[in-house]
C-alpha cells in the first residue's frame, strides 16, 4: 500500500506543478483528487476487510 501512496504523491506533484504552470485549474483539481484517493485508500481497504470479516462471524 505504501507504493500506492508514493505513486499518488509523485503524481500529485507532477500534475499540480504542470497545472499551476499552465494555469489549468482542472489539472490541479485532478492532482488534488489523486492525493486524496492515494492517502484515503488504505484505511478504506482495511475497514472494508474488517467489515467483511465481521459479517462472516
Amino acid at each position: 500500500m505504501q507504493y500506492v501512496e508514493i505513486f499518488t504523491l509523485v503524481l500529485f506533484a507532477v500534475l499540480f506543478s504542470i497545472g499551476y504552470k499552465k494555469n489549468n485549474r482542472n489539472m490541479m483539481l485532478t492532482a488534488s483528487l489523486c492525493l486524496l484517493i492515494g492517502f484515503a485508500i488504505e484505511p478504506f481497504v482495511i475497514g472494508f476487510e474488517q467489515g467483511i470479516a465481521d459479517a462472516r462471524n
